[in-house]
């Protein structure tokens, strides 16, 4: 399980955005974003989905723990719009406290297991229009305010890689 051990620098977003620029496959970027989100926010599971709006759902592309959470797993967004947020809003969500989780998830007894009792999602946005999140799941009050800005970052970092998943879902 990553826990924070550093600040964000401006060479994770470099080497992101070549390692973005260079390949063709977004899992390569995944991995990449997963490696540093670990270093700089903390996780005990992290996640990426991207938003399939002909079938009103969200869709995982990539999971740090396959197993519990796989990719290509789906929730209905009527299920989740508060928490990975509105089609028109870029808010952060933020659930600080098991508490928060049990509130706002109907899936936290499988969280709750896995020992998430905090969970950030950062939303993935390009041209006002909704693309996904970029989910963060930690420990009962791993996260703050202080976390929300590095996660903004991370997600808007993974634009170009959500905009190739959804033309492939759309080809």
């Amino acid at each position: 399980m990553p826990s924070k051990t550093r600040n964000l620098i401006n060479a994770d977003i470099a080497t992101t955005l070549a390692v973005s620029a260079s390949q063709a496959d977004p899992q390569q970027v995944y991995k990449l974003v997963e490696a540093i989100s670990g270093e700089t926010c903390g996780w005990v599971l992290l996640t990426t989905l991207k938003y399939v709006e002909a079938d009103d759902v969200i869709e995982r592309v990539h999971s740090s723990d396959p197993a519990s959470h796989p990719i290509g797993g789906r929730k209905p967004l009527d299920k989740v719009t508060a928490s990975h947020g509105s089609s028109s809003g870029d808010d952060v969500f933020l659930a600080a406290t098991k508490a928060d989780v049990q509130r706002d998830f109907f899936d936290y007894e499988l969280l709750f297991e896995l020992g998430i009792g905090s969970i950030l999602n950062a939303p993935i946005r390009h041209a006002g229009r909704r693309l996904g999140s970029l989910n963060f799941c930690g420990a009962d009050g791993m996260y703050g305010p202080e976390s929300i800005e590095t996660a903004r970052i991370l997600a808007g970092l993974l634009v170009p890689n959500l905009l190739i998943e959804m033309a492939d879902t759309t080809a």
